[in-house]
Parts: structure tokens; sequence; C-alpha cells
């Protein structure tokens, strides 16, 4: 009955040209726009009210749901530089009671509308009835994560809140987008266009900073999100996105000049372990595309210019060469991280099957002091991670999603699952020696790319 009455405001003629909106490529640019315009202005309220409303929107209404990608990965780049709890600005506006209780209110809205839309929709699949490639994996990292230093006898409730959470970050929108995405064509370049979009927006905000903060250190790089690893690190892992469509869109030129642009981001982030990992994948993809593609005497040339003016920044004394001194002076120091891994074995051989949960200290005397932050101390290394925080049922899971999820990248692959690895890639692999995974949001974006595998696999067996 419910369906039937929704089917009735869809056939709606003003209703089937919002639909149409949210449908097309205009939306995101739009949400991208007001992302970049509150996190200058400071009207997160305002704009995580205008999202709620589109979500649910969107949710109950659009028969496909690949308009909830933009909101998905670009809502946090929205919240501002004065607002952020980081030092140097210490604000304590996200933990009023009244921005929290609102915020609240507006997830339990969207959550409403994400669980109406898996219950009374019948979509063309349900995870829960079909041997998808890594269900079992992540069901099993989803589970390890709640269980964290179940049996510690420094076990504290927190544990459980924070397990749930990374827990929902690892599998809900893999859930989600499987059951009620509609795969086509163009689905992939959609998810590359948002993608993109937030590299924009993350590279105009740091070029603001740049501007008008002058920035004189690697500590003074902070936006209203995140600090100079978030900024290289989200910079690193959007980057592939520019590369398939350079190679797949009729403006590929354009995107590939941009991909080499976020790179350039990623290197003045001052963040090593992005541009290492970013670096590497930038090298792939400029020999991949100088060899496969429609563009491949551009790509070739533009290598050349491209390498070119790297060396004579490197070479020439100008204002950049501060950027690469950064570089050349702390080379490969491990800043401390070898001592943090050290004292997550020790904690792995205090609860060796659960671990130690995620809130027992690194040490029992250091702690990082992050100064009104929601996380505790990680250990920059996901397997460290695994096995202090939940042991070796932990590390076991991880490692067991690790091998289903490349059974299904390269099993009877194709060039849109491969972009979607490069981007799981980097995420996966800066998280060796920086905390990003277990930041909820980068993994929000990861569990939506290993749907979209998903799909992809799907689609390409049948044709086949």
């Amino acid at each position: 009955m419910i369906l039937e009455q929704i089917d009735k405001v869809r056939e709606n003629a003003v209703v089937k040209k919002v639909l149409s909106f949210f449908d097309g490529n205009l939306y995101p640019l739009i949400y991208a726009f007001l992302t970049l315009v509150c996190s200058f202005t400071g009207v997160e309220l305002v704009f995580y009210a205008l999202t709620a409303i589109v979500v649910v929107f969107t949710t109950i209404f659009c028969r496909n749901t690949n308009s909830l990608m933009a909101p998905l990965v670009m809502a946090v780049y929205a919240v501002s530089q004065r607002h952020t709890p980081q030092p140097p600005y210490n604000s304590d506006y996200l933990y009023r009671p009244y921005v929290l209780g609102t915020l609240g209110g507006l997830f339990a809205l969207v959550f409403a509308a994400f669980l109406f839309r898996l219950i009374a929709y019948k979509g063309s699949a349900n995870v829960f009835r079909t041997r998808t490639k890594t269900r079992a994996g992540l069901f099993a990292m989803a589970a390890v994560l709640i269980l964290n230093g179940i049996f510690f006898s420094g076990y504290t409730i927190a544990n459980l809140l924070l397990g749930i959470v990374l827990a929902f970050s690892f599998v809900f929108f893999y859930i989600y987008f499987y059951n009620t995405l509609e795969w086509t064509e163009d689905t992939a370049k959609y998810a590359a266009r948002v993608l993109v979009l937030a590299s924009a927006v993350i590279l105009i905000q740091f070029l603001e900073l740049l501007i008008f903060d002058d920035p004189q250190n690697k500590a003074q790089l902070i936006l209203g999100w995140g600090m100079s690893n978030n900024i290289g690190g989200m910079l690193a892992m959007f980057m592939p996105a520019s590369f398939y469509l350079a190679y797949k869109s009729k403006y590929g030129p354009a995107y590939y000049i941009f991909g080499l642009l976020v790179f350039v981001g990623v290197v003045r982030s001052l963040s090593r372990t992005s541009a290492l990992v970013g670096g590497a994948i930038l090298v792939a993809c400029m020999i991949l595309l100088s060899i496969k593609g429609r563009y491949r005497l551009f790509v070739r040339i533009f290598n050349i210019v491209f390498v070119a003016a790297a060396i004579l920044c490197v070479v020439l004394p100008t204002e950049l060469w501060d950027v690469f001194r950064h570089y050349f002076e702390f080379g490969f120091d491990d800043s401390g991280r070898w001592e943090i891994w050290i004292n997550g074995l020790k904690n792995f051989l205090r609860a060796p099957i659960f671990g130690v949960g995620f809130y027992t200290p690194i040490a029992p005397d250091w702690s990082y002091e992050i100064e009104n932050w929601v996380f505790p101390d990680m250990y920059h290394n996901t397997f460290v991670q695994m096995l202090a925080s939940c042991g070796i049922v932990g590390l076991a899971a991880y490692i067991f999603h690790l091998a289903q999820g490349a059974v299904l990248i390269f099993r009877k692959t194709s060039v849109e699952r491969i972009f979607f690895f490069l981007v799981i890639l980097v995420l996966s692999a800066m998280s060796m020696a920086d905390n990003h995974l277990f930041h909820v949001f980068p993994t929000l974006v990861y569990s939506m790319l290993i749907a979209l595998c998903e799909k992809d696999y799907e689609k390409k067996s049948k044709t086949i």
C-alpha cells in the first residue's frame, strides 16, 4: 500500500523533474559547491539539515540510490575551520548539546529512511540471500570489531560503542548499495565524478588555507575536518578517479591534468605516507594511460612536461624548496611509529585472543594527547591495530576479508573494478603507517566501493 502511494507521487510532473535532477550529474556539482560554502561560512547545522531532507527524499522516492554517493563522500568536508575541535582552533561547537542533539536527530531520521528502503523495497539483489564474494569477510570484520577486547580486564562500554560504529562503517553501505543500487554503464563514471568533486573541494579548501592563513609548518595545516595527513590521505585516495575518467571520458585530457594537480596537493600536504603511496599509484597511472586509451600521445607529452617541471622544482631554489626540504629532512624517519607498533604487540600479548580493545592506552605512561577529539589513540598500522585491539581473531578476520577482496577484484576483472581497487588500495596502503581505515568516513566510501565491485562483477559475469 505504501509503495503504491510512493509510485503515485513519482508520477507527479513536478516530482518527476525533481527526481530527474537528483539522478543527473548537476546535483553532485551543486552539492559540492554547498559543501565548500559551508566549510567557509560555518553553517553546518543548516547544511546538514538540508542534506538530511535531500537524503530522506531521494531514499524514499528515487528508483536508484546513486544520488546518495555525493553526501556520503562529501558531507564530512563541510565542517568549517572555525568549528574544528583540533588545535589551534579548539572549538567546542561540535560538542555542544544542541548541536549534538540536532545532528543525532538528523542521523536518526536518515537512518530510518535507509531502513525503510531496505525493508519496504524489493530490489534486484539481496546481500543476505546472495553468496556475494566479500560478504563473509566483511561480516567477520564487523563481528570482531564489535567484540574488541571483550574478555580483557580493562574492557569498558566505550569499546563496544566504538566497535559498533566501526563495524557500521565497514558493512552498512556495502549492504545498502548492493541491495538498492541499479548498476548501469554510467555508475562507475558517476562514482568517479563524485570523487573528483570531493578532490576539488579539498583542493580549494587547502588553497584557501595556504593563501590566507600562511601556515609556517606541517602542524598548522589544519582544515575543519582534518590535519595534514588527513588532507594528503583523502586527496591520494580520490586521485585514481581522475585517471579513470581520463581513460573513459571525452574530457580525458582535462581529467588527466586535474589528477596531476591532485597529486601536487598531496605533496604540498607534507604527508610522507600519502606522497609515497600516491606517488606509486601516480606512476602506475601515468604508465598505463601512456600505453592505453584515446589520449596516449597527449599523456606521453604531458608526462614529460610534468616530470621536467618536478625536477626543476627540486633543483632550482624557489619557494617550493621548503616543501621538498620537509621530505628531505625527515626522509624515512618513523616519527615514533616503531615504538607504537612494539607497544601494540605487547598489548596483543596481554590478550591474544580478542585483544585489549580500542580504549586501552598504547603504553601505560604515554598518549598522543589529542585535544578535543573523538577517537582513541590508534597504532598507525592496520595489522598491528587488529592484533592489539581485536587479537588474533581480529587479524584472521582482516586477512580473510583481504583474500576475498582480491578474488572479487581480479577474477574476470574489468577497468571499473581496477579503478575501485586503486582507491581501496591507496586507503589500505596508507593505513599501514597512518590511521585512515579506522576514522569511519573513509571507510564508508571503502564499503560503498566494495559493493560497486560486487555489482560490476555480477554484471560482467552475466555478459561473458
